[in-house]
């Protein structure tokens, strides 16, 4: 049985659509009699495999991209709170040696920082787990494929076992 290709055949893949494609190559695939297991088009999975391989990097560096970005925002607005920082204690020593003038800009300029920061570590761990999340599809993608392979060499190994206890029969049978 053949299946028909994917829509992304030489475009770059989606991880989720090439383990939708696995699931569709097993379900799809001949069932081995008097056992759980199938018999996969090789070729197809093997490519499968590949284009897993290829589009994880892309995957990562998507997200090293959107850290990028983050962190000169975030680096931006740091820039722009401490510039902020400083012109309120200029101005705040300009236009008044009050300490209570000082104390409230102080504490705007450190709640700015603070909310800053609270956004570049919110942005990190939702990188973090987008990151991971990718990982562990493409772990779960592998292992089922592993597994899938493995239960076809069993059964080849099987089948193998059967043929030569059947040739031996017959070479024992008088003619």
């Amino acid at each position: 049985m053949t299946t028909p290709d994917p829509p992304y055949e030489g475009a770059q893949a989606d991880i989720a659509e090439l383990i939708d494609e696995l699931e569709r190559l097993v379900s799809e695939s001949r069932r081995v009699p008097f056992s759980r297991n199938v018999l996969v088009e090789e070729g197809r999975f093997l490519d499968l495999v590949e284009l897993l391989r290829e589009t994880v990097p892309d995957e990562i560096r998507q997200a090293q991209r959107v850290v990028r970005e983050r962190e000169r925002i975030l680096g931006e607005a740091q820039a722009e709170a401490t510039k902020i920082v400083a012109t309120a204690r200029q101005r705040g020593e300009y236009w008044a040696s009050e300490e209570g003038i000082l104390n409230e800009a102080r504490q705007r300029s450190e709640e700015l920082l603070r909310r800053s920061d609270e956004e570049r570590r919110r942005s990190v761990g939702e990188i973090e787990m987008f990151a991971y999340q990718r990982l562990t599809e493409f772990e779960t993608a592998i292992r089922q494929g592993f597994h899938i392979i493995e239960d076809a060499m069993e059964d080849a190994v099987a089948r193998l076992d059967e043929a030569i206890e059947q040739a031996r029969g017959d070479d024992d049978r008088p003619v």
